[in-house]
């Protein structure tokens, strides 16, 4: 018998440079880069079989300026869930991420029952944050979204996996919601990597620290000057 399919879409939506395609990259590959370069639209395909069902996420990262209005429509009305993407270090982006939210909620009758996580990225630049957690916590309560919000770092790796976990508690897709043990699974392997490269980092500066010490040592052991006159107790402390 031929295994059936079905076919789910997360849109990603965002103004631009507020690490969209890096959040999608570090989930789906594992990998980071500096570099920037405007997304018109990308879609990454991923298979899942569950118990002989195959679900195919298709995740749609997005253009993020506002020169293909009819491309976002129509992410917006094809989409089963949404990813809402904002930098912690432009106000104006997180202003734009509410403007797509009301267009949302214009487009799509039944918003309300559409999985959708809003995302604040770009947590690592601490001293560069210019949008407040007051300003946005007001936005998500108002909007009833207050389990909906997370912050991230694409850069440092930081609860990127914990944003699709959230998206699975919040669908209402029964083969979707059979996910989330394959997610907590790659999410106790990110940590249990996460601890490996902390250990390893605590164990290189322990040696390290190890090998100064020693150095100090050495180097603060007092010199010992001898005259030669075996009559003489005259050590000499240099």
């Amino acid at each position: 018998m031929a295994e059936e399919e079905q076919r789910h879409r997360l849109v990603v939506l965002g103004a631009g440079h507020v690490g969209k395609t890096s959040i999608v990259t570090r989930f789906l590959k594992g990998t980071y880069s500096d570099s920037y370069k405007a997304t018109v639209e990308d879609l990454h395909c991923k298979d899942y079989d569950i118990n002989g069902t195959i679900v195919r996420v298709d995740i749609l990262d997005t253009a993020g300026n506002l020169a293909f209005p009819a491309m976002r429509r129509l992410s917006i009305t094809t989409a089963h869930g949404f990813l809402l993407v904002y930098s912690l270090t432009d106000l104006d982006s997180f202003r734009e991420l509410t403007q797509i939210w009301e267009q949302i909620k214009e487009m799509r009758s039944n918003y309300d029952e559409l999985p959708c996580v809003v995302v604040g990225n770009k947590s690592d630049d601490v001293h560069g944050r210019k949008v407040s957690a007051e300003e946005v916590d007001e936005w998500i309560r108002s909007q009833g979204l207050e389990s909906a919000h997370i912050i991230v770092s694409a850069k440092d790796d930081r609860n990127v996996v914990a944003i699709f976990q959230k998206l699975l508690e919040r669908a209402n897709i029964p083969n979707i919601r059979k996910l989330e043990p394959i997610l907590k699974r790659r999410l106790s392997v990110h940590q249990t990597n996460m601890n490996t490269q902390r250990q390893k980092l605590k164990d290189q500066e322990e040696t390290r620290l190890g090998r100064s010490r020693s150095l100090i040592r050495r180097s603060s052991k007092p010199k010992v000057k001898h005259t030669g006159d075996p009559s003489r107790n005259d050590c000499v402390i240099c």
